[in-house]
């Protein structure tokens, strides 16, 4: 059987506000428009100043994030399970944002590899932050006194 997905992350954006900011919920729209990556899945959790959570699936987000022209792919991937852990987590008066994103750039390179029977040995996430950091260090240490 051949992959029709590529590898999915979960990812969860938290904010200090009981709302996803709008430009955090725009460029999410704008990076699936690219086609580099597809987003499947995503929920809004978040705790009101009385401590009740309130978990929203796509399907209940409203006007939380305009999904109008948004098709899911996969609506439920973001399991109960995994929103209630992350529940847990949220503070007080914030949100967190979670999404379900296939790295669609790679579905030839997978069905390649399964066809190939490789084997993963290795597959880390580097945070963007860490990226940037150790970049900044290496030009530093380039940079001619």
């Amino acid at each position: 059987m051949e992959p029709s997905f590529g590898p999915v992350e979960l990812v969860a954006l938290a904010f200090d506000t009981p709302r996803v900011p709008p430009s955090v919920a725009q460029a999410v729209l704008d990076v699936g428009a690219t086609g580099a990556v597809t987003l499947l899945d995503l929920a809004v959790v978040r705790r009101d100043q009385g401590g009740d959570v309130e978990i929203l699936e796509a399907q209940d987000l409203g006007d939380e994030i305009d999904l109008v022209a948004v098709e899911l792919p996969a609506s439920g991937l973001t399991g109960d399970e995994d929103l209630r852990e992350i529940a847990a987590a949220v503070e007080p008066g914030t949100s967190v944002l979670v999404l379900a994103i296939e790295h669609t750039w790679s579905r030839d390179l997978v069905t390649a590899a399964v066809a190939a029977e490789a084997d993963v040995i290795l597959h880390e996430r580097v945070p963007a932050v860490t990226v940037n950091e150790i970049a900044t260090l290496a030009d530093t240490a380039a940079s001619p006194l």
